[in-house]
C-alpha cells in the first residue's frame, strides 16, 4: 500500500489515522471541506491536502478512506469506485491499524470515552509502556489527538455511533456507561445494548473487560460475556477497583485508590467532577492490568490536564471563568454543570443543540439538565450530518424551562454582545455542544479580556 487518500482528513478521527499512516512512511493525501489548523499541520507533516472535494484527488490512490460525515454521493468516493480502488470507512481502517498490535485497548461507552482514553494513555505513557493512541479530542500534553508510540500497545476510543466499534477486536475493553443516544440510527435503547453485547464478544477470548459498576447497563453487558471482568466504582466498595474517601467538593477531586481490597494510596486529579473520578478509575484499572506501578498511575493522573473541549478553560479574567465543553447529551450536561459549581457563584450556560434527531428525542431532558445553571442561553440547532426535521427546533427545549432563566438566541455570534454587560466576578460561563459553539466562548473571551488562554484547536467536522 503506497498511497492512502482520506476524505474528510481534517476531522478528529481521520486526522489521527493520517498521522499514524505518515509515521509508518505511507504516502498520505486527503481532502476536506475547509482549511483548518489540523489540515495545515498535516500538510506540514507531509500529507498532500486539498480543500474541497474533487474527483481527481483520488487518482493514483491504493486505498480511499472516508469519515462518517462524508456522504456516499461524494464525488471522490464515486470516482474511486469507478477506478476500482478499495473504499472503506474510518472504523474499518482503525480496526486494520489496531490489528497489528498485540495489546489493543478500546474505550467504549456513551459518555466519557475521550477523557478516559486520554487518561489511560497518560497512565501507560508514565509507566514507560509507550503506547500508540488515537483520541477523539486534542490532548493538552500532546497538542494533538494522536500519540505515535514504539511499543506493542494500541489505545483507541471506540465509538458506538453507526456500530463503528464493532470493527475493533480489542484485548482489553473499557465500558464507561451505556445510555440512550444515537437513536436516529439505533431506534431504541435495546438496540444499543445489543450492539455493546456484540462489542464485548469481539474481545479476545483471554481478554479483559473493565466495566463501571456504577452503571447498571455496563454491569449487565460485562456479566453477559465469558471474558474476565474487572469492575471499578465510586459507589460499590466491593468493586475490584474502588475510590474510597472520595472528595469532589473542589475543582481537584481526590480519593484513596483501593484494588482488590487493598489501599494503594492517594489520587488527586486536576480535572473536576465525579465523572472524572470514574474516568480515572478506568484508566487505573487498565494500568494495573498492564503492570503499571501505583506511583506512575498516581503521577500520571495528577499531571493530566484534560482534553480539548472537555471542560476546557478558554480564559480567566477579573474573576470570570470562560469554559468550553463538548457535552451534547443531557447526562453529559448534568455532569459538566455539576462540576462547574465548584468554580463559581453563578453558572451561565450557552447551549447549542447538536442534531435535530437528538433534540427531538431529548428536548425535555435537555431542559432539565440545563436548569442546573443559573442562566441559560440556547442557540439554534447545529445540524451536522442531518437535514432539518420539520417541526423540530431549539425552542422545543426552551419551552420546558423557566422563562426567567432562559433566553433563546438563534445566532451564536450574538452571544458575546449579550453576555458582556452581564458578567461579574465569580461567574462561570460554559459553552456546551458538539457543534461550533466553541467559537462563541472564544469571541466572548476576546471581547472581555482580549486574551484566550488555550492554544488547542478544534478539528474540522467534515
Amino acid at each position: 500500500m503506497k498511497r492512502v487518500h482520506l476524505i474528510g482528513i481534517g476531522g478528529a478521527g481521520m486526522s489521527a489515522i493520517a498521522r499514524i499512516l505518515l509515521s509508518q512512511g505511507v504516502e498520505v493525501s486527503g481532502s476536506d471541506q475547509r482549511r483548518s489548523s489540523v489540515t495545515e499541520e498535516l500538510a506540514s507533516s507531509g500529507a498532500i491536502v486539498s480543500i474541497g472535494h474533487n474527483e481527481a484527488a483520488v487518482d493514483g490512490a491504493d486505498l480511499v478512506i472516508y469519515s462518517a460525515a462524508v456522504a456516499e454521493s461524494n464525488p471522490e468516493i464515486i470516482r474511486a469506485r469507478e477506478l476500482g480502488i478499495e473504499v472503506i470507512d474510518r472504523a474499518e481502517m482503525l480496526g486494520r491499524l489496531s490489528a497489528h498490535f498485540p495489546v489493543r485497548v478500546a474505550v467504549a461507552g456513551t459518555h466519557g470515552k475521550t477523557t478516559t482514553t486520554a487518561m489511560t494513555a497518560a497512565v501507560l505513557e508514565k509507566g514507560g509502556l509507550d503506547p500508540t493512541v488515537t483520541v477523539g479530542g486534542d490532548v493538552v500534553e500532546w497538542g494533538s489527538n494522536t500519540r505515535v508510540g514504539g511499543s506493542r500497545i494500541f489505545v483507541t476510543e471506540a465509538c458506538e455511533a453507526f456500530r463503528s466499534f464493532l470493527k475493533l477486536k480489542p484485548s482489553i475493553a473499557i465500558i464507561t456507561n451505556i445510555e440512550a443516544d444515537h437513536l436516529d440510527y439505533y431506534g431504541s435503547v435495546n438496540s444499543i445494548i445489543d450492539a455493546f453485547r456484540q462489542f464485548v464478544e469481539n474481545i479476545d477470548s483471554d481478554g479483559v473487560i473493565a466495566a463501571c459498576a456504577d452503571d447498571d447497563c455496563a454491569i449487565e453487558i460485562a456479566k453477559s460475556s465469558s471474558r474476565r471482568k474487572v469492575f471499578y466504582s465510586t459507589e460499590d466498595n466491593n468493586a475490584d477497583v474502588f475510590a474510597a474517601e472520595m472528595s469532589v467538593q473542589s475543582s481537584a477531586p481526590s480519593y484513596e485508590l483501593v484494588c482488590g481490597g487493598r489501599t494503594l494510596g492517594s489520587i488527586r486529579l486536576r480535572v473536576p467532577g465525579v465523572h472524572n473520578v470514574r474516568n480515572s478509575l478506568a484508566a487505573a484499572a487498565v494500568g494495573i492490568q498492564l503492570g503499571v506501578s501505583f506511583d506512575d498511575i498516581a503521577g500520571a493522573l495528577a499531571e493530566f490536564r484534560g482534553v480539548g473541549r472537555r471542560f476546557e478553560i478558554i480564559a480567566e479574567h477579573e474573576g470570570v471563568l470562560i469554559v468550553d465543553d463538548y457535552a451534547h447529551h443531557p447526562t453529559e450536561i448534568r455532569a459538566t454543570l455539576s462540576a462547574a459549581r465548584f468554580y463559581g457563584k453563578r453558572i451561565i450556560a450557552v447551549f447549542q443543540p447538536h442534531l435535530y434527531s437528538r433534540t427531538r428525542f431529548f428536548a425535555e431532558e435537555f431542559a432539565e439538565s440545563l436548569s442546573l445553571a443559573d442562566e441559560i442561553f440556547v442557540t439554534d440547532i447545529y445540524a451536522a450530518r442531518e437535514q432539518p426535521i420539520e417541526g423540530v427546533a431549539a425552542q422545543d427545549i426552551v419551552k420546558y424551562m423557566n422563562p426567567a432563566k432562559v433566553q433563546y438566541v438563534p445566532d451564536k455570534s450574538e452571544i458575546a454582545e449579550i453576555l458582556l454587560p452581564k458578567l461579574r466576578e465569580g461567574d462561570v460561563v460554559i459553552t456546551l455542544g458538539a457543534g461550533d459553539i466553541r467559537q462563541a466562548a472564544i469571541d466572548l473571551a476576546s471581547a472581555f479580556s482580549g486574551v484566550v488562554s488555550t492554544s488547542v484547536q478544534s478539528p474540522s467536522k467534515s
